[in-house]
Parts: C-alpha cells; sequence; structure tokens
C-alpha cells in the first residue's frame, strides 16, 4: 500500500507516495516540475533513444489540452522506434554485440535475429512466447524459418573455429556461457 500519510501537490499517482515518503525520511524536498520542453526531451529520449524533433517539441508546447503528456507517452510508445529502443536492453542481456571470441574475430551475421526481436516487440509480443521461441523455436511443432531464427539467441556465444582448442572443450564452454546468459537474462 502506498504511504497515506504523504500529503503534496507532487503527488501524481501512487507511486511518488513513496518516493515522497522516503524523501520525506532522508530530509530532502523533491524538485520542481520540470518545463515542458525538458519532459518532451526526457521522454523522448527514455522512450526511443533519440531526442525530439524540433517539430515535436513545437507540437507539445502548443498542445496546452488536458492529457497532452499522455497523449505523447501514447504516441511515441506505438512507434517502431520504441521497440528499437526496448530491444537494446534485451540484446545487451543476450550478448548481441558479442565477437566470436578470438583476437582474430571475422564478421557475424546475426542481424536477423536483432530485427526479429525488435518485431516481437514492435507486434507486443506475450514474454512466455518471446522467450519459448528464443530458446526452442526450432523444437516448436511445424517450426517457421522465424522460429529457427529466433534461436539466434544462442548464437550470440563464442564458437570454435579452426583447430585452436580441443572441439569438445570448446563445446562446453559454449554451452556453460549460454547456460550462464540465459540464467541472466531470465531472473
Amino acid at each position: 500500500m502506498p504511504p497515506a500519510n504523504v500529503r503534496s501537490a507532487s503527488v501524481w499517482n501512487p507511486l511518488d507516495r513513496f518516493i515522497l515518503s522516503q524523501l520525506t525520511k532522508d530530509g530532502l524536498n523533491p524538485s520542481p516540475e520540470a518545463n515542458r520542453a525538458t519532459l518532451i526531451r526526457r521522454v523522448t529520449l527514455d522512450l526511443i533513444g533519440l531526442p525530439p524533433t524540433p517539430a515535436e517539441v513545437s507540437a507539445f508546447l502548443k498542445d496546452d489540452a488536458p492529457g497532452a503528456y499522455d497523449r505523447l507517452v501514447d504516441r511515441l510508445i506505438s512507434i517502431r522506434d520504441y521497440a528499437e529502443r526496448r530491444a537494446q536492453d534485451w540484446l545487451d542481456l543476450a550478448r548481441y554485440a558479442d565477437t566470436r571470441g578470438f583476437a582474430d574475430d571475422k564478421k557475424r551475421e546475426i542481424w536477423p535475429y536483432r530485427d526479429w526481436v525488435v518485431r516481437a516487440l514492435d507486434r507486443n509480443m506475450s514474454f512466455d512466447q518471446f522467450t519459448i521461441e528464443q530458446l526452442a523455436g526450432d523444437m516448436l511443432p511445424n517450426a517457421t524459418i522465424d522460429h529457427r531464427l529466433t534461436t539466434g539467441f544462442h548464437r550470440n556465444a563464442p564458437q570454435a573455429r579452426g583447430q585452436t582448442y580441443p572441439v569438445e572443450e570448446y563445446r562446453l564452454k559454449g554451452v556453460t556461457d549460454r547456460v550462464n546468459t540465459t540464467g541472466k537474462v531470465l531472473v
């Protein structure tokens, strides 16, 4: 339950009550509300990872009807850029940007997996389906090319090339790496 003893003009929603309660305990006051130009910059950078265009800022500043901020947020989360920004966090956890694991790394063609993640998030795929397809998409009944593509999640591990390491040793390192990554992603 949100703290009931918090009374302030800074309370816009129940979460604010928790924040204000802690600030009060720490002897602090909330910062003044940001101006509208700062608000659109902050929310746009946070939701899509890009600054707003001058036209977007101008339109937001001119919209003084109630709910302008909510409409802005709704617009931002409805565009593909929002899915791209959300995908960054998942891809970082899944180690998308990792190399093959050698000093002489060659180019890896794994961008189709990245594009699948963005499409899945853009379609608001349920998390259970998102997870199933990445962990075992190739094992689904009547697996499609996309289902097989999703298992690119498992291809983000170092891979043995040539005769540098004993094959079994490197296979075990790869399995351990993916189990550790899977555990970290899903915890």
